[in-house]
């Protein structure tokens, strides 16, 4: 096997090379973690020094994202922290539509409470985001010299301001810029097992927690409503993808070829959609090698794509595909019927070159 990019591998073998590439010593990902635990706690700290209320409110922060699935691609250096949140009144959550609730309160005693004529106390998700933005834009300044070893400091930039789902922040090694860390801070409400909506679809996956995640509508813009939080529940998905670890490896091959194949359209959560209901539905042998699990996944994603429909996991009445423009469908479209109908080809041939590694999964053959 010669060194360039027309190497020749049988089609396990790339796959394998490829599925190296993806993953990272484990002295980086620990100093990543370290650094990252540091950064996390000193501006939760600094929140909390700044508003009592927040102090007050804070319960915790729950990793999430692809971190907590094992499905990291690259670097450790992005992490989705879930900011635990615990206003001082009951909060019971109401169906409002598939995968969506309102978090109904039992008095207004907090500010990110409103009043709604004829149906009483709900929190309002835009007071939500504004109280944290708020909160993030004032300590900013107290953010600039994050000291996580004798070697390294971090300055913190605000990058995006939760008018989405996350604050986004970035942090900045001082004297290397090219390390760098994002940070997704997420405002959740956290509910039981037994507090799942009844008429909303359930999966008892043993006695976990999940949460109320402040999202907008997407398909309707006129019916936007401040009320809305869509469902999430991150360690229910988790036990699904549970030791099955040729399924998460096929997974991180197939976000290696949407990066690659630039449709950043489809986010990480709509192909870990793909793997969830394949899964429930019993469409995969999750025991298979990676690469033939990939092509299966692949077929899934493709057909998700060209009916513009992907069920939410939580919620199938939900669209996960809400967000994608007709445009950008068509593009994947294409995109995927290319990239399918050649892994198929390579598969029966039973090989793969350097340059194949490259144009799918973005992959240099060194």
């Amino acid at each position: 096997m010669n060194s360039n990019r027309d190497s020749c591998f049988t089609f396990g073998e790339g796959i394998e090379y490829v599925l190296s590439a993806l993953s990272f010593p484990d002295n980086t990902k620990a100093t990543f973690n370290a650094d990252a635990q540091i950064i996390e706690n000193a501006v939760v700290n600094a929140m909390a020094s700044y508003d009592p209320l927040f102090r007050a409110a804070f319960k915790g922060l729950s990793l999430g994202g692809s971190y907590l699935d094992g499905i990291r691609i690259r670097l450790p250096d992005e992490f989705d922290m879930n900011v635990k949140t615990e206003l001082n009144c009951s909060l019971t959550p109401v169906s409002a539509r598939p995968g969506f609730i309102f978090l109904r309160a039992d008095s207004k005693d907090h500010h990110c409470i409103k009043h709604v004529d004829g149906e009483g106390f709900f929190v309002d998700r835009l007071a939500v985001q504004s109280w944290f933005r708020d909160n993030i834009t004032a300590v900013m300044p107290k953010l600039q010299n994050i000291r996580c070893s004798d070697r390294r400091a971090y300055s913190m930039e605000y990058t995006a301001h939760g008018y989405g789902v996350a604050h986004t922040m970035l942090a900045t090694e001082h004297r290397n810029h090219r390390r760098q860390i994002s940070f997704d801070f997420v405002p959740v409400f956290v509910f039981e097992p037994n507090q799942w909506p009844r008429d909303q679809r359930k999966y008892p996956k043993g006695n976990r927690e999940w949460f109320a995640v402040p999202r907008k509508y997407f398909d309707k813009p006129e019916a936007h409503d401040p009320r809305s939080f869509i469902l999430c529940a991150p360690f229910w998905e988790r036990l699904v993808l549970h030791k099955k670890q040729n399924l998460k490896d096929s997974l991180r091959l197939m976000k290696a070829l949407r990066n690659a194949n630039e449709m950043s359209g489809l986010v990480s959560y709509h192909l870990k959609s793909i793997y969830l209901n394949a899964v429930d539905e019993k469409l995969v042998t999750w025991n298979q090698a990676p690469g033939h699990i990939l092509i299966c996944m692949m077929v899934n994603l493709l057909h998700a794509v060209r009916l513009n429909n992907l069920p939410f996991y939580l919620a199938p009445d939900h669209n996960n595909l809400d967000k994608l423009s007709e445009k950008q469908r068509q593009e994947y479209v294409r995109i995927l019927s290319k990239i399918l109908n050649k892994l198929i080809r390579r598969r029966d041939a039973n090989y793969l070159t350097g340059e194949d590694l490259y144009q799918l999964f973005g992959v240099e053959v060194k």
